[in-house]
């Protein structure tokens, strides 16, 4: 069903805490790449997907000599790398530790600290308040660490009511089904009681960053202004693409406030939907400054499809779909008949939820889950793109 949702409100400044948390992501990620000894820091960027394994590329590769882009990149992570050695030397290992956690151990998604930072909406460090940092945290922590969103006993008015009851959660008993490993389980379980320390460390390095990202905006800006100007061209085309991929229409056409479009610079390519549940008005959409652009469009089309092939390729996720092609479900059915914790059916939901394959709604206590067909129309359409360009050969001839 296509949307007839069209209330968007741009958010056309930087949101630099963000992309501070984002330039202390890019260098974790370089501190543990296996190639690292090939590039210097400001000269690598992450591949194509965010993993804990993946080796490091050239920014001059990644960005296709996209010259503006790369001199802003460049002078962000040289003028911030002091501050970021100094404070990972022999230091924070704690807080470096939170930045190699995925949840479900899942490396092409952002880790556990970079998704924190990916949900605070605030233009200044000034705004960045501790109450800020807290709520955040806590909802990443709770959903990294297993409680179930969608527990009928923990509905609420609202996700700070929510996460109150949910802090009340037997967290011991959690951990024991964890994938992260010791090491990273007992990181994750005491960074909850470290909150403020790790806000109050954490806050003089973001400060700093974020003057320095401030300093260089100039050189992006505009790039930056031209991102939304094209959004607003197209009619909003790209953000009710994404509305109708993840179903999120007759959720969002409830809503009497706008729905927040914001930009990333230091995430380009990322687009981003933030979406809890029906139940909690929260939601917003990020978008990078490239995500749109033609030089993104001219890669291989199947590195842009990766991400739907790989869910598809999960066995877990397969038998969601099979279990769904019977009829709906809701999420204790599906957990039950899968042999799986509530919180990791959570984890592959959303990730079938994201890409367009499943939909869900709410009845009474109940939230039930069942297949819709944009994700499977994606994958068959840009398959049968690529297939076109494919020059068979008969190699198969008698000789």
């Amino acid at each position: 069903m296509k949307t007839n949702f069209y209330n968007f409100k741009l958010i056309e400044h930087p949101l630099l805490v963000n992309e501070a948390g984002l330039m202390v992501y890019l260098y974790t990620n370089y501190l543990a790449a296996k190639n690292k000894n090939f590039f210097s820091f400001e000269d690598s960027y992450p591949g194509f997907n965010y993993s804990q394994d993946m080796n490091l590329t050239s920014i001059d590769t990644a960005f296709y000599n996209n010259k503006a882009y790369i001199d802003f990149v460049r002078s962000v992570k040289k003028e911030s790398l002091p501050y970021l050695e100094e404070f990972f030397h022999d230091q924070n290992e704690d807080i470096l530790n939170l930045f190699y956690i995925f949840i479900e151990n899942d490396g092409n998604y952002l880790p556990f600290m970079a998704g924190v930072f990916q949900n605070i909406n605030v233009s200044s460090i000034k705004e960045f308040s501790y109450e800020i940092f807290d709520l955040v945290f806590n909802l990443a922590f709770l959903r990294c660490i297993g409680v179930d969103i969608d527990d009928p006993e923990l509905k609420s008015a609202n996700l700070k009511e929510w996460s109150k009851k949910a802090l009340k959660s037997d967290f011991l008993s959690l951990i024991a089904s964890l994938p992260y490993g010791d090491k990273h389980s007992m990181a994750l379980l005491r960074s909850f009681s470290n909150k403020k320390s790790i806000y109050d460390r954490l806050y003089p390095l973001l400060e700093k960053i974020c003057q320095i990202l401030e300093n260089n905006f100039p050189k992006i800006q505009d790039e930056f202004t031209e991102h939304f100007e094209k959004i607003k061209k197209d009619g909003y085309k790209k953000v009710s693409e994404v509305i109708d991929q993840v179903g999120l229409a007759s959720f969002l056409s409830k809503r009497d406030e706008p729905l927040n479009i914001y930009g990333l610079i230091l995430a380009p390519n990322m687009i981003m939907i933030q979406f809890i549940s029906e139940d909690y008005d929260d939601a917003f959409i990020k978008f990078g400054i490239y995500s749109n652009k033609d030089f993104v469009k001219k890669e291989n089309k199947l590195k842009h499809l990766s991400q739907y092939l790989k869910i598809l390729g999960d066995p877990t996720r397969i038998d969601i779909l099979d279990l769904l092609k019977e009829r709906n479900y809701y999420a204790k059915e599906l957990s039950d008949k899968l042999y799986i914790t509530p919180a990791t059916l959570s984890y592959h939901i959303s990730q079938l939820h994201v890409c367009g394959f499943i939909g869900a709604y709410i009845e009474g206590r109940k939230t039930y889950y069942y297949l819709r067909k944009p994700g499977f129309e994606k994958v068959i359409e840009e398959l049968t793109e690529f297939s076109k360009d494919i020059r068979e050969e008969d190699y198969g001839k008698e000789s």
